[in-house]
């Protein structure tokens, strides 16, 4: 059983390389927060620009760990993380000011919730761009409201909050799989009880979408589908997606 915390602190964790363009948003938007107990934790995989300056500016606890990938770099800032709760996110993504409290009420209010997301809204996509975000975050939902064992947890890093203790019992991400949040999301169902709520929305960037293209998008992602049928994890179909799509990940989760 899950026991109800007194006073819930937050740590925020983002792996970045390269992301002095994007991680201001980010960083403004958490001084905005209605809810101020929470740390905010960069884990920087040695890039060149001045992202470390920028987010040290903005009073984020930064660690430096040249050419570590962006699952171990979640993982490390798990284990420094002092907060109740953390909070995985990505450089590119914008909180509406009142999220930070919405995470907080949510784990109060019901102590046997150990892991809680919800959509990524793109802010700069096309229609058909929108429109793709929009069936992915509907599926979402809907197979995160199944009954178990039919529930489907999809998580990304984008946003995933998890009491600390409950992922210190899963491992930590697997750095050497591509889709390691979409594959948290199905221990963590496994687990306890998750919830995959429409009002904790974040923004987020459709950069790649726009670099890459609708349709390559939608190929180099095709791997998620295992996070809705876990039968196809182990299909040749799915393994040859991860391998392609891994050999182009880090450039693209990074740019």
């Amino acid at each position: 059983m899950v026991t109800v915390l007194n006073k819930m602190k937050l740590s925020i964790i983002i792996p970045t390389l390269n992301e002095e363009q994007t991680i201001v948003n980010l960083l403004r938007s958490l001084g905005s927060q209605n809810y101020s107990d929470f740390e905010v934790i960069v884990v920087d995989g040695g890039g060149k620009d001045k992202t470390v300056e920028v987010a040290r500016k903005y009073g984020a606890n930064v660690m430096i760990y040249d050419g570590l990938s962006e699952f171990a770099s979640r993982n490390v800032g798990a284990r420094i993380a002092k907060g109740d709760i953390l909070v995985f996110t990505s450089a590119d993504t914008i909180f509406p000011s009142h999220l930070l409290e919405d995470i907080k009420i949510n784990f109060e209010k019901d102590p046997q919730l150990i892991a809680l997301s919800g959509p990524g809204i793109p802010y700069d996509a096309s229609f058909p761009g929108k429109i793709l975000y929009g069936v992915y975050n509907f599926s979402r939902y809907l197979f995160a409201r199944l009954p178990k064992p039919f529930q489907r947890f999809s998580t990304s890093t984008n946003f995933l909050a998890v009491r600390k203790s409950v992922f210190e019992k899963t491992g930590g991400f697997d750095p050497t799989d591509i889709n390691a949040d979409g594959i948290m999301g199905s221990k963590l169902s496994k687990m306890g009880k998750v919830n995959f709520n429409l009002n904790t929305h974040v923004y987020i960037s459709a950069r790649r979408i726009k670099r890459m293209g609708l349709f390559k998008f939608i190929l180099h992602y095709l791997y998620v589908l295992e996070n809705f049928f876990p039968f196809l994890s182990h299909t040749s179909i799915i393994r040859g997606f991860k391998k392609v799509s891994k050999s182009t990940h880090r450039k693209l989760h990074y740019s």
